[in-house]
């Protein structure tokens, strides 16, 4: 994709421009802390934001598909299954902020908010993805499958981000050593621990995308009285 085709991509596209904007602000930050430090201590989060991405650029391609021309149940379900496997990459940066703790003193200022930048870009892309599923599901069927769906993603998702945190389990494990990730999932289960940062992560998960809903909702009742 040359300059011009991205240009044109952003222009027609202002949410995933803005969205890019952020992710790049990030980047500056890190690039400006390797510079300035000499440290590749947190070379990591460009992979961990690029990872976040993939679930809203799936889903988007997805959405597409199904507006041209509808799509069979088993396909759509599919398709929500592999966005659902890669979704928690998008929530998972905010947990890069226990590395603060291996951050020198007159840098943990700036450590912090240049973490929370990655971790806000993350989360926001992860929110606009959910929107989008939130969308397809809505057009497919109804408002109550879209909740439900939703609901029960923002769960899984807080187990995801368990998983991938204390586990170190990837979203690639699924395919790569399916029957290790199973042993993980079901020890984690048992975990109390595992059970309270589910509970924990998936709630506050379920209440930023509602907040998010909301705004969007009103910002469409004010101005196209189409989705936002």
């Amino acid at each position: 994709m040359n300059t011009e085709t991205l240009l044109r991509y952003f222009k027609g596209n202002h949410k995933i421009a803005l969205l890019a904007l952020v992710s790049a602000s990030s980047l500056i930050l890190l690039f400006f802390r390797i510079l300035t430090t000499r440290h590749l201590g947190f070379i990591f989060l460009p992979w961990n934001l690029f990872l976040a991405w993939i679930p809203l650029f799936y889903i988007k391609w997805v959405w597409q598909r199904q507006l041209s021309h509808s799509q069979p149940n088993w396909l759509l379900a599919i398709h929500l299954s592999i966005w659902l496997l890669f979704f928690p990459n998008a929530p998972y940066i905010v947990t890069d902020l226990l590395h603060l703790r291996a951050t020198p003193e007159h840098m943990i200022w700036f450590d912090a908010l240049m973490i929370f930048t990655f971790a806000v870009s993350g989360f926001l892309t992860g929110l606009y993805s959910i929107r989008i599923v939130y969308r397809l599901l809505t057009h497919r069927w109804n408002q109550q499958v879209a909740w439900l769906f939703i609901a029960a993603s923002m769960f899984l998702s807080g187990f995801g981000v368990f998983l991938g945190r204390y586990g170190r389990w990837n979203s690639w494990d699924i395919i790569a050593q399916p029957m290790a990730l199973a042993r993980g999932i079901l020890y984690s289960m048992k975990d109390p621990f595992a059970i309270k940062h589910t509970f924990t992560f998936s709630f506050v998960l379920m209440l930023l995308y509602f907040a998010f809903h909301i705004f969007a909702e009103l910002k469409r009742n004010e101005s196209t009285h189409k989705y936002s």
